[in-house]
């Protein structure tokens, strides 16, 4: 999807809700609007996916902690990207973790670039080094999708943490579609502003 295409998204929600049909995930198109614009103005990074990760919660009645993990440069490790409502110590422990074959939800769905959902932390073994760190936190379940660009590059993942055991339903999994899409973009664009900066900086 590209950013005229999320913008097609959102005017599309807003028609619904003018005739009166309320969008099927509850979501309000203005909350999208607002992650467009502060993408759009250059707004720091954290401040635009934590306002993404805001409407995740805000429209859960599971009492979804979301977070969203950012690839490091030399494509091995997992960075701090926004997670409003996660526990501060545990974001700060698993910052940096690298990514591999059974390494939590969001080290694994990154290394195999596809969604890990993992119902249960206590009793999956891909928990096995960070169940401990999980359960000192209350967290019971975390499901991870990897986030990716059109050529299927992997630029981070989007996680939704619960405090008890949960299987995704389907409305979960087209919430996770639309948020990663748009994690997509608002990433891709931060970057490319970066790397103009930086152009700009050295051709001054």
């Amino acid at each position: 999807m590209t950013l005229h295409g999320l913008v097609a998204m959102v005017a599309a929600m807003s028609e619904m809700q003018g005739r009166g049909a309320e969008p099927e995930m509850g979501i309000s198109p203005e909350r999208f609007c607002r992650v467009l614009e502060l993408a759009i103005s250059d707004s720091p990074l954290e401040a635009t996916l934590g306002e993404l990760l805001g409407i995740v919660e805000s429209t859960s009645k599971t009492g979804v902690l979301g977070s969203i993990l950012l690839l490091d440069q030399d494509g091995k490790h997992l960075r701090h990207g926004a997670a409003p409502s996660l526990p501060e110590a545990y974001s700060a422990a698993i910052d940096g973790a690298e990514i591999g074959p059974s390494v939590g939800s969001c080290g694994t769905a990154a290394f195999r670039a596809e969604p890990v959902f993992v119902s249960d932390i206590a009793n999956d073994p891909l928990w096995a080094d960070f169940r401990e760190l999980a359960d000192a936190h209350g967290l019971r379940a975390c499901w991870s999708t990897p986030i990716l660009t059109a050529g299927r590059r992997v630029l981070g993942t989007f996680a939704m943490y619960h405090r008890e055991p949960r299987e995704p339903t389907v409305r979960d999994l087209a919430l996770v579609d639309l948020v990663t899409q748009t994690a997509a973009l608002v990433i891709d664009r931060d970057r490319a502003q970066a790397v103009l900066r930086n152009i700009a900086k050295m051709t001054a």
